[in-house]
């Protein structure tokens, strides 16, 4: 249709145009917007490029959706130590009993455990003193003792009668832990690392404790560095096993919610020996099973 246009030098013919004329150049103008249209309709292909600060803008808040998501680990952990504070953590510290391993046959229950045992006895801590160095190593650092007290009040087994046991104290021999190296002197002197204060702190006087014990036979620790402070002239020594201290952990006591157990382990978990070990929530519970099991004075 464009072939029956006039040349563009006859303008005025343009106004003279024939109706079929006319419509031709409507249809190229419609063609003409048409292909306006479509190059205007063709600018998204070309929108990356002004749309990229949209796009940016989400990246640079990237830091604050992976700050949330960085942040909800830490809400679980906080979420997953939840029953570690509240039925290990409590306001003792028993790892300074825990600095040796050893493999046991653990007794599962209480009760078993009372039955092979010469002494069971429940009360407070009286206090913490230093016990024997020991020449364990040859030529290396002494092996030092830290003594527990214990103050008996509810005598259960192997108590009464027993000349060993001097004022109602018991006397617990146990690991004191490791030493601290200072070459600027020999290596007999050396330090143990924690001392009776270090104890006392963990595990304060007048924590109640559940022990099973036994006289520590004449010699068995072996050749003595030195002494410590001293116990009374007729009272011996007392050895425990792994499972043989028991303590109440006062906040837990307070705190603890149904079903948890405000009892600890010392030398190791309370419940290495078995669920039967858990069932009791406190040592007045854990007395009146041993009683009721006929341990009782």
């Amino acid at each position: 249709m464009a072939r029956h246009l006039p040349p563009a030098s006859a303008p005025p013919a343009a106004s003279a145009l024939p109706a079929a004329s006319a419509l031709a150049a409507r249809l190229a103008l419609a063609l003409a917007s048409a292909v306006l249209t479509a190059c205007a309709g063709g600018a998204p292909a070309a929108a990356p490029t002004p749309h990229k600060p949209t796009v940016t803008a989400p990246e640079s808040q990237k830091p604050a959706v992976a700050a949330s998501a960085s942040r909800e680990p830490t809400v679980a952990a906080t979420t997953r130590q939840k029953p570690a504070v509240t039925a290990v953590e409590g306001s003792l510290d028993v790892s300074p009993l825990r600095v040796t391993e050893v493999d046991f046959p653990a007794i599962e229950t209480p009760e078993a455990l009372a039955a092979g045992s010469p002494i069971v006895a429940a009360g407070v801590i009286d206090g913490w003193q230093q016990g024997p160095a020991l020449e364990s190593y040859p030529g290396g650092p002494l092996d030092y003792r830290m003594l527990l007290r214990v103050r008996i009040i509810d005598p259960l087994k192997g108590v009464t009668g027993r000349t060993s046991i001097v004022n109602g104290l018991l006397y617990i021999v146990l690991d004191q832990g490791a030493v601290i190296r200072d070459d600027a002197l020999p290596v007999e002197e050396w330090k143990p690392e924690r001392d009776a204060r270090d104890f006392a702190a963990a595990m304060p006087p007048g924590t109640r404790v559940l022990v099973f014990a036994e006289e520590t036979p004449e010699h068995a620790l072996g050749p003595v560095g030195k002494p410590g402070q001293p116990i009374p002239p007729l009272a011996k020594l007392m050895s425990v096993g792994p499972q043989d201290l028991v303590l109440e952990d006062p906040l837990l006591r307070t705190q603890a919610a149904d079903g948890q157990t405000a009892l600890v382990g010392g030398r190791e978990p309370l419940g290495v020996g078995g669920a039967a070990w858990l069932e009791p929530k406190n040592l007045d519970d854990l007395i009146a099973r041993l009683k009721q099991h006929g341990f009782d004075e």
